[in-house]
């Protein structure tokens, strides 16, 4: 967190465009290093029965910052300036980061050093490469539809830039609450068929967001709360992807592999597409893509059922 706050606050300093891919680097590459060790400290201190259910706490915090963060520049920006807001921002992490110092070290249990060695059959594994794709649906149904959503709105139909971020960002009010049934139900029902049912009806509503008119605004709200319950089974899905001493590498491969396609790549499509005036259509093409993903689940259930006490 502490290089998160000084990648911010040297992004807030930039002068030279340069600069200003390195602020971006330097904050890419502090904030890759959270996830993995968060996880692996969550399924450290919980039983895996447990797993989701924890996740889907954890999983309160990233959909809680698709909802402020419209409305923290909405605020701040007519009062301050780009560079000031960046600048609180990373205040705020600093503030975060004294406090789990000060109260996260009580924490006495840790995960073991990471053994790379164990790590060379991880590459093998057909349940690896899937959970790639399948972190890549997700994230596409989250971040990826949520990044052109509201330019979805402005150029397609009509809505002001003030209307549209503010419908984006109220819609993730309730995913507060989902994210975190998301993980009782993966507990309840298991993983695989929480992802398959997720993915699937996520796809589904994706697809109807690409088509709507009338109810536009319903598809608006419905499909990023389905959409935010694919993660807490996920990620207790992919805690079992081999041993438990490489976990964190695991999740340290499949995460950003995941974002470059579903929150990059993806996007990019979309937007490449909607140059050419087909801006819906890439939405439509991009909901068949992700509830495709609810057809991969069946293919790692062989490799994630050989190991004991999983979902």
């Amino acid at each position: 967190m502490i290089g998160i706050g000084l990648s911010l606050t040297l992004l807030s300093l930039v002068t030279t465009l340069s600069l200003l891919k390195l602020s971006f680097f330097l904050l890419g590459l502090s904030a890759g290093i959270y996830l993995p060790s968060a996880i692996t400290t969550i399924s450290t201190l919980f039983q895996p029965h447990q797993w989701a259910r924890a996740f889907g706490v954890h999983e309160l915090a990233p959909n809680l910052a698709f909802l402020v963060a419209p409305f923290y520049v909405a605020l701040l920006l007519p009062a301050l300036s780009w560079q000031q807001t960046v600048q609180l921002l990373s205040c705020f992490v600093f503030l975060a980061a004294g406090l789990y110092s000060a109260f996260g070290s009580s924490i006495k249990k840790y995960p073991d050093p990471q053994d790379l060695r164990l790590c060379r059959g991880l590459f093998t594994r057909q349940a690896f490469w899937l959970m790639i794709l399948l972190f890549s649906m997700g994230i596409t149904g989250t971040l990826g539809i949520y990044s052109i959503l509201p330019t979805f709105l402005v150029s397609e139909h009509g809505f002001s830039e003030q209307a549209a971020n503010l419908l984006v960002g109220t819609s993730r009010l309730p995913t507060l609450v989902t994210a975190l049934a998301g993980g009782f139900l993966a507990d309840r029902f298991g993983n695989r068929l929480t992802i398959s049912l997720v993915l699937l009806a996520t796809g589904a509503t994706t697809i109807l967001l690409g088509q709507g008119r009338d109810l536009l605004k319903l598809y608006i709200w419905v499909q990023p709360v389905i959409a935010v319950c694919f993660f807490p089974a996920a990620f207790a899905l992919i805690s079992h992807i081999g041993p438990a001493e490489t976990r964190s590498v695991t999740i340290s491969f499949t995460v950003p592999l995941s974002f470059v396609l579903g929150g990059g790549i993806i996007p990019a499509f979309i937007t490449r597409m909607a140059d050419s005036g087909r801006f819906a259509e890439a939405i439509i093409l991009t909901g068949f893509l992700i509830g495709s993903g609810g057809l991969l689940v069946g293919f790692i259930k062989e490799e994630v059922s050989k190991k004991k006490n999983l979902i």
